[in-house]
């Protein structure tokens, strides 16, 4: 017998004695509900699945409230949200857990580091490479240079140290490199569109990967002899090999895209010119290749001193400087300072002395970096600042001063003040300026009238497009010199947005998802990881330091095949691995939920193991009863509550270990009901419920097929 009913202004018909929750859903609106099973009789615990009816007070429970005859509901209002959200709040005060892992949030390119490294833990390489290059096309760089922020907020700091991720993305990555047929992905179809690329460093780069696999035609224009950028023109072979960093070159260009050299853009060509040639969009890539000199009276007439930058660059072209036997200063304390310095070494100098106006502790370059100049020989002279300078003959007389670290400045490092009556002369031969680098923009005008912010291009943050229609731009001459794992991310997003503007599609961008974290590492309880090995990060083999005399040499050699599994073997994955289908990080990113709203004290629990295809992650748990109910109702009887209020939990009888219960029939009912995460297969198990309820409402696995199908598994 059927009623007629209003839901949101529509006629619809129900079932008598039909649940409000299930009347929306066969009439096609969805309710939200984090404690329902279709398979089982309604429970309410999640308190998410409210309504407004016309004629009732507050916002009732979809789940327990019977259809009636006239009945005018409505299922999306201000106050629904509300009090959706507040549960939602509630629920996530007791979730203990990561979405997603705290590394794969800290790269700038958001890659898939705890995907790639299980790949690697289980020996699957390719599919490692297929995983990284889905967000970074540059893993073989990436793994020698990148500065490796991800390795700071790893879990395992919270016990030994970090995994040492850069080093196993390399491992991977040179593996692929050697092959005869390196990996490349399937290109789409081809569009018939038209992309000009400014700039062959890893922005550039980057989006031509990306633009290339969508099937558009590709052309860089860069204006030095080779590719890479500061990649090659920047950074030391010893540390990136310009064989090596062709090689990963030639995989992009295998693509189709071409690349033309020599060509300066507002030179050779112009907007103008590339649109009239039938480009239909443009990036600007130029990157941030000049250096800041000292800014010291009298310097440009001092042939002695260098900047840094072109510094670096002469030697990757041959026709540096002659440094044997001289006595070099290096001025700044950033990593292009430290590759000045270790390259001075490598030259032959005599004496390399690095000059920085503040203690080591404040030193911008990478950790590894500074300690490696330091091994080499490098001498540090530390709250030491250039005040003036001259030359005379081939002898340059640098005038310092001693400092001292007064309060903090707005980098939140302690500001530099002179010590008074300090100051001193010091000989040398030559004088390195490493104290920061610029932008080139000399190309901007009528042609290619984009704006510009504090000296750098100006790009929305999401598409990377400029105020001129077409022309986008990304990497460091956006953001101003920082990484190239931060240009290979905004090459990326240049890359979709110049695909859907020459598609004629609106920009689109990804939705921000709700993400819960543990927290930082210094407060993260340990215990919830269960028993751990203790296993120190895997030291990268390297040159001995009388290895690297006079020779550009690449310092680290890579790690073995043992080396990188037992590194892999390291992390913890601490991702969760329902992300993806987690019902509270969907309906959290729906309604706005607060992590921290309702916070307080929170009870952690130990991850179970114990059973032979299934992960209980207690910490995940929300009370909402569907594993205790579906066991229940197979009959096994498994699980159950146990404790009371905020000491609630569901546990095995007696509290035993899952693994531990005879009468688990391993037949996943648990696991395929579960909306979190706190129960999920093993890692390459497939249960017998294979069928999952998604959003939509479909039905699941019944019971009675799960059972059946896990008793033939155990036959």
């Amino acid at each position: 017998m059927s009623v007629n009913i209003t839901i949101n202004g529509r006629n619809c018909k129900a079932t008598v004695n039909q649940t409000v929750l299930d009347a929306c859903r066969e009439n096609g609106v969805f309710i939200p509900t984090l404690c329902h099973d279709p398979r089982l009789v309604p429970f309410g615990s999640c308190m998410i699945c409210r309504v407004e009816i016309e004629g009732q007070r507050g916002v009732p429970l979809a789940c327990g409230t019977t259809v009636a005859d006239g009945m005018v509901i409505t299922t999306e209002s201000e106050a629904i949200s509300e009090a959706r959200r507040t549960c939602l709040e509630l629920l996530a005060s007791q979730h203990y857990g990561d979405c997603t892992a705290p590394c794969v949030l800290e790269c700038p390119a958001h890659m898939d580091v705890q995907g790639y490294i299980a790949h690697i833990a289980k020996g699957q390489y390719d599919e490692a490479v297929r995983l990284m290059k889905a967000t970074n096309p540059l893993p073989v760089v990436c793994g020698r240079i990148c500065t490796r922020s991800c390795e700071t907020k790893c879990r395992r700091n919270a016990f030994e140290g970090p995994l040492g991720i850069a080093y196993l993305k390399r491992f991977a990555a040179d593996i692929d490199l050697a092959k005869s047929q390196p990996y490349l992905p399937e290109k789409s179809p081809a569009t018939g569109k038209k992309a000009a690329i400014i700039g062959a460093g890893p922005a550039g780069l980057t989006a031509a990967w990306f633009l290339a696999r969508r099937g558009h035609n590709v052309t860089i224009y860069e204006r030095q002899e080779h590719p890479g950028g500061m990649l090659r023109y920047g950074i030391p072979s010893y540390r990136m090999p310009r064989e090596t960093l062709d090689a990963e070159i030639d995989i992009i260009k295998s693509l189709g895209v071409e690349i033309y050299f020599s060509v300066d853009f507002g030179k050779n060509i112009t907007a103008k010119s590339l649109k009239a040639a039938g480009f239909d969009s443009i990036l600007l890539a130029v990157g941030s290749q000049v250096g800041w000199p000292l800014g010291l009276d009298g310097e440009e007439n001092c042939p002695g001193v260098l900047i840094g930058v072109e510094f670096l660059g002469t030697v990757t072209r041959g026709t540096q400087p002659d440094f044997k036997h001289k006595k070099i200063a290096v001025v700044g304390g950033g990593n292009t300072a430290m590759d000045c310095a270790r390259t001075a070494l490598r030259l032959g100098a005599e004496r390399v002395e690095l000059i920085y106006r503040r203690t080591v502790a404040e030193m911008p370059a990478d950790a590894m970096e500074i300690e490696e100049s330091q091994h080499e020989g490098v001498q540090f002279s530390t709250l030491t600042n250039p005040v003036g300078v001259t030359q005379t003959g081939g002898t340059v007389s640098l005038t310092l001063t001693k400092m001292a670290l007064g309060k903090p400045d707005e980098s939140g490092r302690r500001r530099p003040q002179v010590v008074a009556g300090s100051e001193y002369t010091a000989a040398f031969d030559y004088v390195i300026s490493a104290i920061g680098q610029t932008q080139d923009l000399r190309f901007i005008g009528p042609d290619c009238d984009v704006a510009t912010n504090r000296d750098c291009l100006a790009a929305d943050p999401l598409t990377m497009a400029t105020n001129v229609d077409g022309i986008f731009a990304a990497g460091d001459a956006v953001s101003g010199p920082l990484t190239a794992i931060r240009a290979i991310a905004g090459g990326k997003r240049a890359a979709v947005a110049m695909d859907e503007f020459m598609l004629g599609k609106a920009f689109s961008h990804e939705p921000e998802l709700y993400n819960h974290v543990r927290g930082e590492n210094d407060d993260i309880d340990i215990a919830a990881f269960g028993e751990r090995e203790e296993i120190v990060k895997t030291p990268m083999p390297m040159l001995t330091e009388a290895e690297r005399h006079h020779n550009f040499n690449e310092v680290e050699l890579g790690f073995t095949e043992a080396q990188a599994k037992l590194e892999a073997s390291r992390c913890l994955s601490c991702g969760c691995a329902d992300v993806e289908e987690c019902k509270l990080r969907q309906f959290s990113s729906v309604y706005g939920a607060d992590q921290f709203a309702l916070s307080g004290a929170q009870t952690t629990h130990p991850i179970d193991e114990s059973h032979r295809y299934i992960v209980r992650d207690q910490n995940k748990c929300i009370l909402c009863g569907r594993c205790v109910r579906i066991c229940t109702a197979a009959g096994a009887g498994v699980l159950g509550f146990v404790g009371r209020g905020f000491d609630t939990v569901v546990e095995p009888s007696f509290s035993a270990p899952l693994g531990q219960e005879q009468n688990c029939v391993d037949c996943g009912l648990c696991v395929s009901t579960c909306p979190v995460g706190a129960l999920c297969p093993k890692d390459g198990v497939v249960l017998p419920t294979t069928a999952y309820l998604d959003l939509d409402g479909v039905q699941m696995t019944s019971i009675e097929d799960a059972l059946a199908q896990a008793e033939k598994n155990r036959r």
